[in-house]
């Protein structure tokens, strides 16, 4: 009985290896081709480099010393915000630079009243200083100036303003503080 048992299992082994073999499992890898140093097909035409020059990036000014037009400053010390600038001009281009010389992460925001709201209302929306308020509702935000930033870095938004009344704030990050910069009045 055993003999039997192990004449079935030998034929049992040999029937699974033709079925690998057959099947490819135990056969040999066939060896994949080495990749050809050729990366263009042999009739294309290759075209030399020109000695155009890369295009260079222009950095953006550091303060409104260096900025021609109307300039908007804003820094923030950790305490107060100080605004040194124009209050009143027509819409067009502008530059707003944002420096935070504070000991921790700071960020600006600027908004367009969109209601009959006056500067004197934003300042008493904020009370004292720091306030925890974020802009009212009958506020939109300008795309692009709200960033946080690090102590010591400074933020530059250029772009233009609508017609209106705008204020302008800095912000604490930790623990958040809000005060107010100033009040801008642009007109056609």
């Amino acid at each position: 009985m055993n003999r039997q048992k192990l004449s079935q299992q030998v034929m049992l082994a040999i029937l699974i290896m033709f079925l690998l073999v057959g099947c490819g499992a135990a056969a040999t890898p066939t060896p994949t081709p080495e990749p050809t140093a050729t990366l263009v097909p042999p009739t294309a035409t290759t075209v030399p480099p020109t000695d155009t020059p890369e295009p260079t990036s222009t950095s953006k000014p550091t303060s409104c010393e260096e900025v021609e037009g109307i300039c908007l400053e804003l820094t923030f010390d950790g305490g107060s915000c100080t605004y040194d600038g124009p209050t009143d001009f027509k819409t067009g281009s502008v530059t707003l630079n944002f420096l935070n010389e504070s000991e921790g992460r700071a960020a600006v925001n600027l908004v367009r009243h969109t209601g009959d709201e006056t500067i004197q209302d934003m300042m008493d929306t904020f009370e004292e200083e720091p306030s925890t308020a974020h802009h009212p509702y009958w506020t939109t935000e300008i795309r692009g100036v709200w960033k946080v930033i690090d102590a010591g870095e400074s933020h530059t938004w250029e772009g233009a303003l609508e017609p209106g009344i705008h204020t302008m704030v800095c912000a604490r990050m930790t623990p958040l503080g809000v005060w107010f910069g100033t009040g801008l009045t642009v007109k056609d």
